[in-house]
């Protein structure tokens, strides 16, 4: 297992696919009232920390394929990354369902994306050896 992801490709072809998985989870509001009915009192603050969750698992694979082909992977550049992939789903949710939230939930959303991203940059960076 630790020689396949010596590979740079197996890094980004499993963070290919958990995008994928996670993009179309996120377009879906079946999804959204499953895993935090509003029901609940807090139920947007839980979206948000398990969205912070989500795209820590993004932004750790990333990191993971950066590291694997020599690269960097700074907290910033990750962080980054993963707060333009959450723009994208932001849009995509607006076109195919639009949610009742204005821009500043849609900011907070990119912002839980970067935060996500980032703190997964900081753990990879630990645990993960830079390929030379």
């Amino acid at each position: 297992m630790r020689r396949l992801f010596s590979n740079p490709a197996a890094w980004w072809v499993v963070a290919g696919l958990a995008a994928i998985v996670l993009l179309i989870a996120a377009v879906d509001n079946g999804v959204y009232e499953a895993t935090s009915p509003t029901s609940l009192t807090f139920h947007v603050i839980l979206r948000k920390l398990y969205s912070v969750v989500a795209f820590a698992v993004i932004g750790f694979l990333v990191a993971g394929a950066r590291l694997a082909a020599g690269r960097s992977a700074t907290v910033l550049y990750v962080g980054w990354v993963v707060a333009g992939y959450s723009a994208v789903i932001e849009v995509l949710q607006y076109f195919l369902d639009p949610p009742p939230e204005g821009l500043l939930s849609n900011a907070i959303d990119v912002a839980c994306g970067f935060l996500g991203g980032a703190i997964a940059a900081w753990i990879a960076r630990r645990f993960i050896k830079r390929s030379a």
